[in-house]
């Protein structure tokens, strides 16, 4: 069995919502999930945003960031610098400036630069063996390999999509072209 390629209507709102929030304010998983239509009783949107179990979702997410990163200008190195500035004016002034500091936090919240979520660690990678970092290792290259895989299946619809809307317009125009053709020749005549 393999990935699915086509993501479902709760799917697409769930990540929408993931992304976008309501109204531009940030929600939970959980209110995502019952906004796009998943029972309280089910709690199969749990797994939306684990990739083991849908990289698609997972991928389409990370698709709907990427957008609002390019439509805000908002990058990395951007935001570093911004925060940078901001922690420099405050120096220089003396005046409080947390404001401009909460807002640039939200822009890169915003863009997925941080992750609100508690980790429990039980050891750290200086603590494992070999076998347990090789072991380690190939689960997240198989777990990226999910999210490439489905990252891949978005991109290819989306091109068959514009294929198809490519093959279309010419189409149009060829039927607009015979029609003026048509109207022509019935006013020569």
């Amino acid at each position: 069995m393999g990935l699915p390629i086509i993501l479902t209507p709760k799917q697409i709102k769930f990540a929408q919502l993931i992304v976008y929030g309501v109204e531009g304010i940030p929600i939970t998983k959980t209110e995502a999930a019952k906004l796009a239509g998943y029972s309280e009783d089910a709690r199969e949107f749990s797994k939306l945003t684990n990739p083991k179990y849908y990289p698609l979702v997972c991928a389409y997410i990370e698709k709907l960031r990427e957008e609002v990163r390019q439509k805000y200008d908002i990058n990395f190195e951007n935001h570093l610098t911004e925060l940078g500035k901001i922690r420099d004016q405050g120096k220089k002034d003396g005046r409080n400036l947390a404001a401009a500091a909460t807002t640039e936090i939200a822009r890169g919240k915003a863009a997925g630069f941080y992750i609100d979520q508690k980790v429990i660690r039980h050891g750290n990678i200086e603590d494992m063996n070999l076998n347990q970092l090789y072991d380690r290792m190939k689960t997240i290259k198989e777990r990226n390999e999910r999210i490439l895989e489905a990252k891949q299946l978005l991109e290819h619809g989306n091109a068959k999509q514009e294929e198809e809307k490519q093959k279309e317009q010419p189409k149009e125009k060829e039927e607009e072209e015979k029609s003026s053709e048509e109207k022509k020749e019935t006013l020569d005549v």
